[in-house]
């Protein structure tokens, strides 16, 4: 009997075994394609992005979702500066660059984007890397984000074949220029805008595909449709510890459909000691996690799509905030609350906070006589700060309170 059980259980059992396999296995090609050295880091306007655009296309054009209008690259171009603050600066390149973009027609009214960058920083060409004296090193940005990337053409497959006729329509969108400030995301809203699409929601995904051991989701922008709270809940049948934020404003292409009054969800899983690195390579991915967050985003869009009206709602810019500062610790912060102050997810090569000892997984508490207790008391700490001075760092490290010391350079 219980071999009998075994053989019934394993019958059923197999097709989803076999599809999360084919599944894994196609999210694990893209992420390889996109990280490989041949791509030399997909740096905007470069040969190598290019290339990548051209294989994205295909690949649309595989799984048989049709161009958006005429063709699947949406070209645009603008002009990079490397010194950004000098309105004099006489070496300005203009950068051409595409979008590219499919669209799923469903013969409705309403269209769901869903996006992500496809673009990385090359050989830190545009000084973009986090890593001191990384200049000519490829940075094959595996997780940022040939992972969004990699779930964005998993998800088009999905509801391209699925052979049922959704209630919504979709664009499909991989967007270049993200490095160098949203560039592609925001020419393309403008020309939607123009086309006079009526998009319902946008869906942004970048850097997903590090999933930790605890199933932290950082959702973003859920504030910015009053359904939007209870459907990330709903569609969680995968014990993600999801982590919310309600801003629409972000440092992803979510934020160019935000400011056009369109709800927006922006998903990742975090930070890391390997971002903006030449160490972000497609062996660090956990696939089995970037096979869970697809499966999730199948039935975010269900909810999404069934939802008659998504109404948009302007959101407290939390980043608008943000004060300017002149001392920078060097930290990515991590976007997990912890109650004790801001956890450090990594720490940038050479900056203050490595010189003063800082560690991943060291929570931050004060900053002389400043407390923190979040990312925005942190910055608001960070305001305080001048050059020359010199800076008491208090942390806790494995439960223990510590304190380090350091004189800030002059400048």
């Amino acid at each position: 009997m219980k071999y009998f059980l075994s053989c019934f259980t394993l019958i059923f059992l197999f097709p989803a075994l076999s599809q999360k396999s084919e599944t894994t296995n196609y999210l694990q090609k893209i992420v390889t394609t996109l990280s490989a050295d041949s791509m030399e880091g997909r740096l905007v306007g470069s040969y190598g992005e290019l290339t990548t655009a051209v294989f994205l296309s295909s690949e649309l054009l595989k799984i048989g979702v049709k161009p958006y209008q005429d063709s699947y690259a949406k070209p645009f171009t603008y002009l990079y500066s490397p010194n950004p603050h000098d309105s004099t600066d006489a070496s300005k390149q203009q950068i051409n660059s595409q979008n590219i973009v499919g669209f799923i027609d469903n013969h409705q009214k309403r269209t769901i984007v869903i996006g992500a960058h496809y673009d990385h920083i090359g050989r830190n060409e545009h000084n973009n890397s986090s890593l001191v004296n990384s200049a000519g090193q490829i940075h094959n940005g595996a997780d940022d984000n040939a992972s969004g990337v990699a779930a964005v053409l998993t998800l088009a497959n999905h509801l391209q074949n699925n052979k049922s006729l959704e209630p919504v329509n979709y664009l499909i969108a991989f967007f270049s220029g993200e490095e160098d400030g949203l560039v592609g995301s925001k020419a393309l809203i403008e020309q939607l805008s123009s086309d006079s699409l009526a998009i319902s929601a946008m869906v942004n995904l970048d850097m997903v595909g590090r999933l930790d051991s605890l199933n932290h989701l950082y959702i973003g922008g859920i504030g910015t449709s009053p359904r939007f709270g209870e459907i990330i809940q709903s569609a969680n049948h995968y014990d993600f510890k999801i982590v919310s934020d309600r801003s629409g404003i972000g440092p992803s292409d979510h934020t160019s459909f935000y400011l056009k009054n369109i709800p927006v969800l922006f998903l990742f899983t975090g930070t890391h000691s390997d971002y903006h690195k030449p160490s972000d390579d497609s062996e660090k991915i956990n696939f089995d996690g970037l096979t869970k967050i697809q499966a999730y985003l199948i039935d975010l869009l269900k909810e999404l799509s069934n939802s008659d009206e998504l109404p948009f709602t302007a959101t407290k810019n939390t980043s608008k905030a943000k004060p300017q500062y002149k001392v920078t610790l060097g930290i990515m912060p991590s976007y997990v609350t912890n109650e004790q102050g801001l956890q450090v997810d990594g720490v940038v090569d050479g900056k203050l906070a490595q010189k003063a000892g800082i560690q991943a997984g060291d929570i931050l508490i004060q900053l002389n006589e400043c407390k923190i207790s979040d990312i925005y008391s942190y910055m608001d700490c960070l305001a305080t700060l001048k050059n020359g001075e010199v800076l008491r760092i208090k942390f806790i490290r494995k439960g223990i309170i510590s304190e380090s010391t350091i004189s800030i350079p002059e400048n």
